[in-house]
């Protein structure tokens, strides 16, 4: 019987337990034999293939190793019953489960599978269809072959490959040594690229190819010199440079009063937006610019989740009217000192549908109503108004839902002190996949254990005058 323990190979003969040093490798995970008296042994770093005498003797000369390299599609998992039937193994990995024919990692069996999934034209990339020709666009500069040997043996063959109608002659490299073909500057015209696997006598085992066809630009036509030099004789002179120069000029002052009345409108428009907020929060006593840090703390947020500043500009705006609805709360309901009953609650709830069919007609912010309507949808679905759950709620509503919930237990209001902080890190932790997307949570955490948010300035003085 084989044992396998994390650092080493251990064989148990009746009672007693050996150690098989001459196996020096660790981080071990299973070990399982086939009818010809091999040893296979999972690890971190592949598959481990042994002769069992030559392991038992301390005689043994090498150590097969089945990888990445040798076809292995990914890494083993370590805590998992992996299974034989005395032909195949399966093993559990990271992507699934993996099936390994015991007798077919063999170094004589040749199984190569050719592949291009990928070509890059510049920056662009492209995955190429077997049959299909690849059309280039005259203007791309730089083409980038991604070629990609499946096989499943521990040899290193060497690869061939040529682009016929450019390259004059083949070029051969190990499979190892492959990792993209690119080519620049490629004129207009037909080619083909062909890849191929050698076997040892240096003839082709396996190809694959590739039909690649770079178009021609309209100035690659012998038509268009002729074009141009009527062009340039029709529009030489003086009168034609100061038409175009004036015509020039009148356009980029065009432009420029199209780019400064743009501006102007943004601005306002952010000024509209800013005084919509302000106007909420007036409306409501208990709260104090709470909107405004609502949306910084939602802006800080998107730009950690990867955000451009665009799309963090837009959030800190959305945030901005997420409570408008409120304006449509009675007074007395929406000042109520004391505990709300169950019927006043209900109205004041009403807040998120009204938000959402003040502002569904506002086009100048995207995802707007998302954050006036979701943002007391709870993740697991316990919320208001529609119950969502999980990612069913809208990010605007999700990202919102933490930094409205966060400065509500932090922020001085009129009828009581913020909260404790060790207690409103308590409620968000406990809020973690329940009331908050705990994606969205980590990120939020992360920003106040950097010190992004100054958590030092909110409670650094609790007499002073409430925000």
């Amino acid at each position: 019987v084989f044992i396998v323990t994390s650092n080493s190979i251990c064989r148990m003969a009746g009672d007693k337990v050996t150690e098989l040093t001459a196996f020096p490798y660790s981080n071990n995970y299973d070990v399982m034999i086939d009818d010809d008296g091999e040893l296979f042994i999972p690890g971190s770093a592949g598959i481990y293939v042994v002769d069992k005498h030559k392991l038992i003797g301390g005689d043994l000369e090498e150590i097969a190793l089945l990888d990445m390299r040798s076809g292995l599609p990914g890494s083993l998992t370590a805590n998992a019953w992996n299974g034989s039937d005395g032909k195949c193994v399966y093993l559990s990995a990271d992507r699934g489960v993996y099936k390994v024919d015991l007798d077919g990692y063999l170094l004589n069996q040749r199984a190569f599978r050719l592949t291009i999934p990928q070509i890059k034209l510049d920056d662009r990339s492209i995955t190429p269809e077997r049959g299909s020709v690849i059309t280039v666009g005259r203007e791309v500069a730089k083409i980038e072959f991604f070629p990609e040997l499946i096989n499943y043996t521990f040899a290193d063959p060497v690869v061939s490959y040529r682009l016929d109608g450019f390259d004059p002659d083949w070029v051969d490299l190990k499979d190892s040594e492959l990792l993209s073909i690119p080519y620049t500057n490629l004129p207009p015209g037909d080619y083909t690229f062909r890849l191929a696997v050698r076997d040892e006598n240096g003839m082709i085992s396996e190809e694959s190819t590739y039909s690649l066809t770079k178009e021609k630009a309209i100035y690659d036509n012998i038509w268009f010199r002729y074009y141009m030099i009527a062009v340039a004789v029709v529009f030489i002179g003086w009168l034609t440079w100061f038409i175009t120069r004036t015509q020039v000029q009148r356009t980029l002052e065009i432009q420029q009063a199209k780019l400064s009345m743009a501006l102007q409108q943004v601005q306002m428009g952010n000024e509209t937006i800013l005084a919509i907020a302000k106007t909420v929060d007036a409306k409501d006593e208990r709260t104090s610019q709470h909107s405004q840090r609502v949306s910084e703390y939602s802006a800080m947020i998107a730009r950690e989740y990867g955000f451009t500043e665009a799309e963090q500009e837009n959030i800190r705006k959305a945030a901005l009217l997420h409570d408008i609805g409120k304006i449509g709360i009675p007074d007395s309901v929406l000042n109520k000192p004391g505990r709300l009953t169950d019927d006043e609650y209900a109205v004041m709830k009403t807040h998120v549908t009204r938000g959402a069919e003040i502002l569904k007609d506002l086009t100048l912010i995207d995802h707007v109503v998302e954050g006036a309507r979701y943002h007391h949808e709870r993740y697991d679905g316990r919320g208001y108004p529609d119950g969502l759950k999980g990612e069913d709620i809208p990010l605007y509503g999700r990202i919102i839902a933490i930094a409205d919930a966060f400065d509500a237990m932090t922020a001085n209001r009129v009828y009581r002190k913020r909260q404790d902080f060790d207690y409103v890190m308590g409620e968000l932790h406990k809020g973690r996949g329940t009331q908050f997307d705990p994606e969205l949570l980590d990120i939020f955490l992360k920003l106040i254990d950097d010190k992004k948010i100054d958590i030092d300035a909110l409670y650094s003085n609790d007499s002073a005058k409430e925000e």
